[in-house]
């Protein structure tokens, strides 16, 4: 008999999931190639079997040429753009580049970008582990915090239904 789920490999890679917050970032800038390979790193336990890849030179050139975020400086990508990219690399999963871009507008409008870099980063592992474990979400009590949470609820939902169709297709 198959165990289940909330003890299996894949909830364990959604509960390993770590989305390193401002202060743990690269505190130099990086090369696009090196931005490319941290969070192609970070993503790595959340992405489907196959797909090693989350992020490609080519995305970050059209996000720049869409302005969804601040082109680099230098050829380098600092710590703020390593944060957008990896809201970016989140979102996109769920949500089209432009509802992405104006959300990131939105919340860049509430608080300062370090501050709602680490909340996004909070709310995003506390669904993935509302979702592995099947425990009920967590209430946001501020207005501007709920678009965040219901964003990254978002995003954690697809990543459970990827990894619970990942286990079904185990052998048992």
């Amino acid at each position: 008999m198959k165990q289940g789920f909330q003890n299996s490999e894949q909830a364990a890679q959604m509960l390993r999931f770590h989305c390193p917050r401002w202060e743990q970032l690269p505190g130099i800038a990086l090369y696009m190639d090196q931005v490319t390979g941290y969070l192609n790193e970070v993503f790595a336990p959340l992405c489907p079997p196959g797909e090693e890849k989350t992020l490609t030179k080519a995305m970050v050139n059209n996000y720049v040429k869409l302005r969804v975020m601040e082109p680099p400086v230098s050829k380098k990508y600092g710590r703020t753009h390593v944060a957008q990219l990896l809201v970016i690399c989140a979102l996109k999963q769920v949500f089209s580049i432009p509802e992405v871009a104006r959300m990131i507008r939105m919340q860049a409008q509430e608080c300062e970008l370090q501050r709602a870099y680490d909340f996004f980063c909070d709310q995003l592992e506390a669904a993935l582990e509302q979702a592995a474990t099947g425990q009920p979400p967590i209430p946001v009590a501020a207005d501007d915090a709920q678009l965040v949470a219901h964003a990254t609820r978002a995003v954690a939902s697809k990543i459970y239904l990827q990894k619970r169709l990942e286990f079904e297709d185990e052998p048992v």
